[in-house]
Parts: structure tokens; C-alpha cells; sequence
């Protein structure tokens, strides 16, 4: 609510000044002035004296309208983060662009409408997804102010761009963001103290470990076939630096996708225990995973350097509903893996 701001400008409308405003209202200009700057509100009773004096209604003093829209448009964001969760893409699409046409100006939905657009363009057959979300997130840097929403349409625009091919525009966006050391996410230990600074560093270390999974995943090709998994298997070790005690939570899943791909290396070389022991070891972890996605546990962590952090399941989202299990059965399916068809172990992995 800005009733300040509001009394202030109906005051210089009607071209009073605090003293004959105050005069009018039997208070001090002094009292007058603490309004117009939000330190103090009006008593109660003067407000309908201030809307017959103005000709407004006393909603428009406490901009009423104001705070109806932004309630709808929080009650909105609350829906399509539930829909988020449950992976309903179609029906989020749906509420966003019907929430857009009553509220154009609303950056929150359009920054919620872009990562639909972004999550519907990976869909290979729905590329023009893309090119709306190229726009949005141009509109969005040309005009938009909220730095967090601007650096999430940067994002999205380097990860087009750069699964487009074309790395220049990639590149020039990139050269607009700060340096990591920069971040709000490195800084906020150092202007917080107690636990509200140890949970901000722990965040940090969860963060490491998104960051050492997808920059593995993207050079761990260097190796020669039938010794790549010696780099994935990285990702294990430095999983257990900061999770020891093996409270993986969500990890559960970035493990399972490691074990596959050491898996496919191994197959390559048709090297039939490391591949049944990889395929194995990535089965488990998804089930592990599964079953705390199912059962919407909330994990407490235990090891040192996360133990004041939380690994909620009922918050993690996906473009869809998640059947790891069944993506699994599918790769095993690949000719890739066919020297193993006989073989009981394998069998019984697949079934």
C-alpha cells in the first residue's frame, strides 16, 4: 500500500500545500509530511475526509485495485509453480498465456510464460516455442528493471542460442553477466551472520555440485571410449565431498544418469561385468530417488557440509511426469547392448 505517495500526489493535484492541507484536516503539516513519506499512516477516521476532499473513494487512497491485482497475479505464480511441480506443461502454457491477456505488464508472468516457452522449445518438433521465447526474453531485456528476471532471460537466451549454433549472439549476451565471484548466491555469507550465514554457505557447496555435473558431462568425451567412466565416476567422488554420509536427496538421479552413461561407455567395448555393475548401480539410484519423489519426503541432511539444508521432493519439477525406470528399460533396448542379451543378469535387470 502507498497511501503516501498517493495523499501527495491528489495534494499537488488539487495544488495544496502540507500546511493548508494540514490546516484543512486539523492536524500539523508535520503529521502531513511523516504520510507523505510513509513514515506514519492517517488515523483511521480522516480517510473518508481525505476522499471527499480529493473526490476519490477511499479504495483509491489505499489503492485497493492495486492490491487485488497483485493478490491475483500471486495467486497465478502459486498455480503455476504447483503445475510446475507436477510436471503439466500444456496446462501451465494455458494458464500463463490467459493470465498474459489480463495482465500484460506483469513481469512475473511473463518471466514464469518464458520458461514454458523455453521448456516446450526442447521438444524438437515444437522448435517455433523457441522463437517466442526469443521474443519474450528480448522484451524482457529492453524493458524489465528486475535484475532477477532480466539474468533468467539472458540464461534462457544463451541456451537457445547456443543449441542453435549460433555462439556470437551466445557470446555477447554472456559478456553482460557478472563473474561468479559477483553473484548475490557467493556474497550472501558475507553480509549475513549465525545460521542465516552457514545455510547461505552450504548453499554455495550444493551449488558446486550442479556445476561440477553439467561441466563433467560436457568434457568427460575427451577420454577414449572404454576409459571415460574414469572421469564420470569424478562426479561420485566429489558428490561424497560434500554429501559423505550419502544423504544424496535429488543426486540420487544426477548419479543414476552418471552410472548409465559409464555404462554405454563400458558397452562400447563390450566390457560385460562393468557394464552389468554400472547398469546396475544407475537402476538403483533411481529407484532411491523414486521412492522419495513418490513419497514426497522431505530429506534433512546429515552430512557436514549441508546440514542445515533440506532436499524437499514435492518442489522438484520437470517438463513431465518423471518415469526414469521406463527411460532406463528404453536404453537397454539399444543395439548397443545386444552382447548382453542372453546373459541372466542382464535379463533380470530388464525385466
Amino acid at each position: 500500500m502507498q497511501l503516501g505517495k498517493r495523499i501527495k500526489e491528489l495534494r499537488i493535484e488539487n495544488n495544496l500545500t502540507q500546511e493548508s492541507l494540514a490546516e484543512q484536516l486539523g492536524v500539523s503539516f508535520q503529521a502531513v509530511s511523516r504520510w507523505e513519506n510513509d513514515l506514519t499512516y492517517p488515523d483511521i477516521t480522516l480517510l473518508p475526509i481525505l476522499a471527499n476532499m480529493f473526490d476519490v473513494t477511499v479504495d483509491f487512497l489505499l489503492d485497493v485495485d492495486v492490491m487485488k491485482k497483485e493478490a491475483e497475479i500471486d495467486a497465478i505464480i502459486e498455480e503455476y509453480i504447483v503445475l510446475l511441480n507436477q510436471g503439466k506443461i500444456d496446462e501451465n502454457l494455458i494458464l500463463l498465456e490467459n493470465a498474459i491477456k489480463k495482465y500484460p505488464n506483469s513481469w512475473d508472468i511473463k518471466h514464469a510464460l518464458l520458461h514454458i516457452y523455453f521448456t516446450k522449445g526442447l521438444d524438437p518438433d515444437l522448435k517455433e516455442y523457441n522463437d517466442k521465447a526469443i521474443k519474450l526474453a528480448n522484451e524482457i531485456l529492453e524493458k524489465c528493471v528486475d535484475d532477477a528476471i532480466r539474468y533468467g532471460a539472458m540464461q534462457t537466451l544463451i541456451l537457445i542460442y547456443t543449441s542453435r549454433k549460433e555462439l556470437d549472439k551466445a557470446k555477447q549476451i554472456v559478456e553482460k553477466l557478472p563473474m561468479m565471484v559477483i553473484t548475490s548466491e557467493w556474497l550472501w555469507p558475507d553480509v549475513l551472520t549465525g545460521e542465516d550465514r552457514i545455510r547461505a554457505t552450504q548453499e554455495i557447496f550444493k551449488s558446486f555440485v550442479d556445476m561440477f555435473y553439467i561441466r563433467l558431462i560436457t568434457t568427460f568425451g575427451r577420454k577414449e571410449v572404454g576409459k571415460r567412466d574414469e572421469a564420470l565416476l569424478k562426479f561420485k567422488q566429489f558428490l561424497d565431498i560434500v554429501y559423505e554420509n550419502e544423504d544424496y536427496g535429488f543426486y540420487h538421479l544426477r548419479l543414476a544418469d552418471i552410472y548409465k552413461k559409464c555404462a554405454f561407455d563400458q558397452a562400447r567395448i563390450q566390457n560385460k561385468e562393468k557394464t552389468l555393475e554400472y547398469l546396475s548401480f544407475s537402476l538403483k539410484h533411481i529407484r532411491l530417488w523414486t521412492k522419495m519423489y513418490e513419497n514426497k519426503e522431505v530429506l534433512s541432511h546429515t552430512s557436514f557440509l549441508v546440514d542445515r539444508l533440506v532436499d524437499d521432493s514435492t518442489k522438484w519439477s520437470f517438463s513431465g511426469e518423471p518415469d526414469y525406470e521406463l527411460d532406463l528399460k528404453q536404453d537397454l533396448e539399444k543395439d548397443i547392448f545386444d552382447f548382453l542379451r542372453n546373459d541372466p543378469l542382464f535379463i533380470n535387470l530388464f525385466k
